[in-house]
């Protein structure tokens, strides 16, 4: 399933009482989706990570990594007290409030602690240990054939849960990308080859692009590296292949039509290159946003009415799908209006 409908599958299995557990390849971002869900559930609460007591005014989002873990540190410590064996708890368990429990890489997880989890999943208890009502499970793992250190999932955790399949979306991953202030850039480029997002080889060991690896360059990228080591830094999260296209991609910014008289609304001719398209809606939703109050509004018209001038409708749904989300006082204007009015088959 994409993103958005894994996200929406888990709600209504959560809601019948029951265990969803999302089962995908590296990186493609199962624990953000699953973050991201919990925010939702909070309904206005506030989130909470960690706490396994919230009030009534939170909801709690504990995260539980299983491949860190031993046995002991789910399933508590045995110990004989007047002749009865209990459990010493390392109070990393909900013990009141709502929230959820997400315990992710299972796969990887030891057997043992495999099995401590399982129990919590179908009894909802360890021992003494007994989770709230209001407590929910989510589990999360890679495929075996992922080669990421999992193991096959027991068919008795396959018995107890809905299994998830989860696959990447570009529109689901470009839509988070801009909610979560990605840089520009990686947004440009993957919008110029969606292809790149996600291309993995179970045989390479060197890094492959992913979700998660071009965020992590996007966050290399907004410590604003000089230009001869973008090359080299994208490499050590997405790899040699698409380093190179995407450095490619970056120097066409240095090709750009004449940013400051395009928003000032002057006759520029479009560009027709397909990555110079990107870069200069990119540049020109920069600027825009930046801008100065006064004259933000015209900005966001003149420079609108350039990008409707490429040959595909997709650069100014980009553009204004950008400049929106940083600038949400522009979607009170006529300019935006007239804009949904034309592209109403478009989801905003």
């Amino acid at each position: 399933m994409k993103p958005k409908q894994a996200k929406e599958t888990m709600i209504h299995v959560l809601r019948g009482g029951n265990t969803p557990l999302l089962i995908g390849g590296t990186g493609l971002g199962k624990s953000a989706v699953v973050s991201q869900m919990a925010y939702e559930l909070a309904d206005g609460r506030t989130v909470r990570v960690d706490k396994v007591d919230p009030n009534k005014n939170e909801f709690g989002f504990i995260d539980f990594r299983l491949s860190l873990y031993e046995s002991v540190d789910l399933g508590g410590l045995c110990y004989i007290e007047e002749g009865k064996q209990l459990r010493a708890f390392l109070g990393n368990l909900p013990i009141k409030g709502e929230g959820i429990l997400f315990l992710d890489e299972y796969g990887q997880a030891h057997p043992s602690l495999q099995a401590v989890a399982g129990q919590l999943i179908y009894e909802r208890r360890i021992g003494e240990y007994t989770m709230p009502e209001g407590w929910q499970i989510v589990c999360a793992s890679n495929r075996a054939s992922d080669r990421a250190g999992s193991n096959k999932l027991p068919s008795h955790v396959i018995g107890r849960c809905s299994l998830i399949e989860f696959e990447h979306d570009f529109d689901n991953w470009l839509e988070w990308a801009i909610d979560n202030d990605v840089h520009p850039h990686v947004m440009g480029y993957l919008q110029f080859q969606p292809h790149a997002l996600n291309i993995f080889d179970p045989k390479v060991i060197t890094p492959q692009p992913s979700p998660r690896s071009w965020v992590r360059l996007s966050d290399t990228l907004k410590t604003k590296p000089s230009s001869n080591m973008i090359q080299r830094m994208a490499e050590c999260d997405v790899g040699e292949i698409q380093s190179i296209e995407f450095n490619n991609f970056v120097k066409t910014f240095t090709k750009l039509p004449n940013i400051e008289s395009i928003l000032k609304g002057d006759d520029v001719e479009a560009v027709s290159d397909m990555g110079l398209c990107y870069a200069t809606t990119i540049a020109l939703s920069e600027t825009v946003s930046n801008a100065n109050e006064s004259i933000k509004f015209d900005y966001f018209d003149n420079a609108l009415n350039y990008v409707s001038q490429y040959s595909s409708p997709e650069y100014k749904i980009f553009f204004v799908r950008m400049t929106t989300k940083r600038n949400p006082e522009l979607m009170e204007t006529s300019t935006y209006a007239q804009f949904k009015v034309e592209n109403q088959d478009v989801e905003f």
